[in-house]
């Protein structure tokens, strides 16, 4: 009789020899015990992760309170540095101004002064050409 993959096979060996249903050995509680650790320690992981993606704002949070209170007190320190700065310009303004309104005034004066001295000048030249 041919045997599965094309040679003869005697059946009388199969039944010549006592099989026997063993435990496995050693390995085979290794294995599961093997598995067991590794899903407990990858559970672990991921439990870490929970926690710390929960109190990771938490800390973030803190951080950026402390951030804010640092600007908060840049921005008044810069704040009074930019009210100091903007009182000087305005007092050198009216300063200015004031000195503006003062050198018109003065030259306006002289203006007036100058047309005054011209129509003496021009007096006396018309009275020195009259004079034969």
């Amino acid at each position: 009789m041919p045997g599965l993959f094309g040679g003869h096979r005697n059946t009388r060996e199969l039944t010549a020899t006592a099989y026997t249903v063993e435990r496995g050995g050693g390995g085979s509680r290794a294995v599961p015990m093997l598995l067991a650790v590794c899903c407990v320690a990858l559970a672990a992981y991921a439990a870490f992760q929970v926690f710390r993606e929960q109190f990771a704002p938490a800390a973030r949070v803190s951080e950026l309170e402390a951030e804010v209170l640092q600007l908060r007190e840049e921005l008044a320190d810069e704040t009074g540095r930019l009210t100091d700065e903007l009182t000087d310009a305005r007092l050198q303004t009216e300063m200015d101004a004031a000195t503006r309104a003062e050198l018109e005034r003065q030259l306006e004066e002289l203006n007036t002064q100058l047309k005054k001295a011209n129509e003496e000048l021009s007096f006396f030249k018309q009275a020195n050409k009259s004079k034969p």
